[in-house]
């Protein structure tokens, strides 16, 4: 199994901000992916109750594109709409990339930048979000962290959504899953500005299926955790192989940061390089599933992420010499 190697993996996926231009910004390094769990926003005494249900659709858009997607998926949900406003609105000077001087460019490259959201913005009543957000120069704009930082999403599930001229979404969305600490955060999708209605109702409704229940229960000794499984080839395959009789893993810590172990046959595997967190669920190699307690980077392809548990719970299920891992079908 590979060691922590790739700590510093260049994440080449930078461009423009999606809503000023297509053409490709200069690459920057994602900032570093933070952990733990945000404190509680109170909500604002005059928040009005969700008019559509327990969806809303949540979006920041400096001028108009990402807005624009947002507004036709809560057309199609019959969800809330709200919008982030900055408290200090961005303008076409400040998204200007070809001067390195321009605030949104110092910002997108400062991590610890947190632009002031204006207005109240309360999760409450809600157990759905789609959270919207334009591409610049590969990441998520700061203003997204301020919000996911200050909110409370446990009980949420959030199903990311960027708007880009190209580029795609990269690691934005796991960012600010870790940058929230909290919620069931579900793989996010690019859309370009004119995405069709069609192209949308499918995702929402493939999205409708990821949340519709878990496929799988997973067990780490004789304790039950909650995982978001992903909607590929590879957890089909596994689903499959626990059809008939629980899969029984026995697994070995690796590294001070996994535990890994041989499910006895390969399965299809799509992997990409990725940076994982605390939760992760991954396959390697084909034929060895890992759950991680802490960080590494390397290829490998995602099952899903465990959702109801914290680092600290984590590392205390998955940091002893071997646990034994156990997946059923939900049915």
């Amino acid at each position: 199994m590979p060691v922590l190697l790739l700590a510093l993996l260049l994440i080449g996926c930078g461009s423009a901000p999606a809503d000023v231009s297509a053409r490709e910004a200069p690459a920057q390094t994602p900032a570093p992916v933070p952990t733990g769990a945000p404190a509680r926003e109170a909500p604002a005494a005059d928040e009005q109750p969700a008019e559509h249900g327990n969806v809303l659709v949540l979006c920041f858009s400096a001028t108009g594109t990402t807005k624009g997607v947002a507004e036709k998926i809560a057309a199609l949900t019959g969800a809330d709409l709200k919008e982030i406003e900055a408290a200090q609105p961005y303008t076409a000077e400040d998204l200007n990339y070809d001067d390195r001087a321009t605030r949104a460019t110092v910002e997108q490259n400062t991590p610890d930048a947190r632009p002031e959201i204006a207005n109240e913005i309360s999760l409450d009543g809600y157990d759905t979000v789609y959270l919207g957000y334009p591409i610049w120069w590969g990441q998520a704009p700061r203003i997204m962290s301020t919000l996911v930082e200050s909110r409370d999403f446990t009980g949420i599930t959030v199903i990311p959504f960027c708007t880009s001229g190209s580029s795609d979404i990269g690691q934005s969305d796991d960012a600010l899953a870790a940058q929230a600490g909290s919620g069931s955060w579900l793989q996010g999708r690019r859309f370009s500005g004119s995405v069709s209605e069609q192209e949308l109702q499918t995702w929402i409704d493939e999205t409708g299926k990821a949340t519709g229940g878990s496929a799988m229960r997973l067990y780490i000794n004789d304790d039950e955790v909650t995982v978001d499984w992903e909607d590929n080839e590879s957890v089909r395959a596994l689903l499959a192989l626990c059809a008939e009789q629980p899969l029984v893993v026995e697994t070995a810590a690796y590294g001070g940061f996994e535990q890994v172990g041989s499910i006895g046959q390969s399965l299809p595997r799509s992997d990409s390089q990725m940076t994982t967190q605390a939760g992760d669920v991954v396959l390697y190699a084909g034929d060895q599933i890992v759950l991680f307690y802490g960080s590494n980077s390397w290829a490998y392809t995602r099952l899903g992420r465990i959702t109801d548990r914290d680092a600290v719970e984590l590392a205390a299920l998955l940091g002893g010499e071997n646990v034994t891992v156990t997946i059923a079908s939900g049915a």
